[in-house]
């Protein structure tokens, strides 16, 4: 296994680890004057650089491509790496445990957001656990573009933008890829920090929920709760999350300005812009309406939306609609999307009905090009279609059928690898919960605290809280760690990096 590539990857992450530093050094200056917080951040950034450009004089080489046990093996390890640095700030201040700081960090980086944090820690504190989570997504979104399609095939991410982009082995179109999936990240977050500015709240309450929103992480800060505005900047920040974010790309960055050209008046020059700018905006809107995993998503939370209106307004929980209308929207949208945010009085009462929902919408999640968790959409439309197919083959033995999604056909190397992927996720959420049940909890409790771990939700109103968490012992926290990492980068990923490692010690062995 070429090591030098491995501790190259580790630089690069340690080092942007290290950029995410500034944002609580300049909030501990601009608010409290803060000589000594502004020193601790600063020297956690400054180990973190040293120790990158340590990885990177170690990892020096010219590497032309990106082998797939390598980066395999490579994605697996970041996780506890930056966390080993991400949990000083917690466990430091002595505000948790070395474990539990641990775990927390682990959750924000997985985007689980687990919230083992209380709720009267420190400000500072809470800005950079959704630090924690905004970097931990933006990580997972480059390593989609880049590392992941080598690794797994991702089961079908090509498919829900229909053939707009290609993946590659090669460094420099890795490069290209990652430029491009950061900036459309920065700009959704700022779209988000803009709409909860709107709605009322501070900048830096804006910018700690936009960073907990768009990057699905979630937990317990959730300020102004009687604020509908805010409900709304939530839910609109969390639609964006489940969204494809390759695709986001593509509507973007065609909607930029396009060139005039010289020579004429300045009217001839205007008028032209505005008629390539109106076909751009009609092009844009009949790509992200012809998508069938976009269709299939607002489709799900339509549904449910009148499903979950009907019987909290039968039992009259809600006497208002437009408040019924609004916390169901928002309960929907918060666990589609796997960030899990709930308000205060959400574990009380939960109702069997709506437990089966929120159990089921975590496991489904978003598109699967989004940060969020879950099985994805686009991989239940697949295996949807290939059990009507096989009914029609049953009735029709010589009937040839081709699967779709959109105008895209679905390769059977993507089909199997859809297949292998729902086997294993089940067959791992119930080695998960077996585990689990081992070290203490029911096996009720043991299966949420899994699917939790696995989908990235890390909170499930009625079946699994953060006080579950608390209460496991040393080896449980650390299996949920395991679990988190496998859950958000998928099994395959641990499967081939253990496969690579085999295969090179019998190579060395022969």
């Amino acid at each position: 296994m070429n090591f030098r590539m491995i501790l190259r990857i580790q630089s690069q992450a340690l080092l942007t680890f290290a950029a995410a530093n500034l944002l609580p050094v300049v909030y501990a200056i601009i608010e409290f004057n803060a000589l000594d917080t502004t020193i601790f951040f600063a020297t956690i950034g400054i180990f973190s650089i040293v120790t990158g450009i340590i990885f990177q004089r170690l990892g020096t080489g010219r590497f032309q491509r990106a082998p797939v046990a390598e980066s395999a093996a490579a994605i697996l390890l970041m996780y506890p790496l930056l966390a080993l640095f991400g949990c000083l700030p917690f466990m430091l201040t002595g505000w948790l445990s070395p474990l539990d700081a641990l775990l927390e960090t682990v959750g924000d980086l997985t985007s689980a957001g687990l919230s083992l944090l209380p709720e009267n820690a420190p400000y500072l504190l809470m800005l950079w656990q959704s630090e924690m989570m905004w970097l931990g997504s933006l990580l997972f979104l480059i390593m989609l573009v880049t590392v992941l399609p080598e690794v797994s095939g991702c089961f079908g991410i090509t498919l829900s933008i229909q053939g707009g982009h290609g993946f590659s082995a090669i460094i420099g179109q890795m490069n290209l890829m990652s430029v491009r999936i950061i900036k459309v990240y920065v700009t959704l977050t700022a779209a988000s920090v803009i709409a909860f500015k709107l709605s009322g709240l501070n900048f830096w309450d804006s910018l700690l929920l936009a960073m907990r929103c768009i990057s699905t992480g979630g937990g317990n800060f959730f300020p102004s709760e009687e604020n509908i505005f805010v409900e709304y900047a939530a839910i609109f920040s969390m639609l964006l999350a489940c969204g494809n974010f390759l695709l986001y790309y593509h509507v973007i960055y065609t909607l930029l300005p396009p060139r005039v050209e010289f020579g004429m008046n300045y009217f001839t020059r205007l008028k032209q812009y505005f008629l390539r700018l109106k076909r751009t905006i009609i092009g844009n809107a009949k790509l992200v309406f012809a998508n069938e995993e976009v269709k299939v998503l607002y489709a799900t939370i339509f549904l449910t939306l009148i499903i979950i209106f009907f019987r909290i307004t039968w039992q009259g929980i809600y006497f208002d609609g437009n408040d019924a209308l609004r916390r169901s929207l928002f309960y929907i949208v918060s666990f589609m999307s796997t960030t899990g945010i709930s308000f205060y009085d959400a574990s009380e009462n939960v109702h069997d009905f709506d437990k089966f929902f929120i159990f089921l919408m975590a496991v489904t999640g978003g598109c699967v090009g989004s940060v969020t968790g879950g099985f994805k959409i686009i991989r239940l439309i697949v295996l949807i279609k290939i059990t009507a197919a096989e009914i029609k083959k049953t009735i029709h033995p010589r009937m040839m059928i081709a699967i779709r999604v959109g105008n895209v056909p679905v390769p059977i190397k993507t089909v199997g690898r859809i297949l292998s992927f729902f086997f294993l996720a089940i067959i791992t959420m119930f080695i998960c919960a077996t585990v689990l049940s081992y070290t203490g909890p029911t096996f009720s409790e043991a299966v949420s605290m899994s699917i939790a771990c696995l989908s990235t939700v890390g909170n499930l109103p009625g079946l699994c809280e953060p006080e579950n968490f608390k209460a496991l012992s040393n080896f449980g926290k650390i299996f949920c760690m395991i679990i988190l990492v496998v859950g958000r980068l998928e099994i395959f990923a641990l499967l081939i990096a253990i496969a690579g490692i085999k295969i090179r010690r019998r190579k060395s062995d022969w």
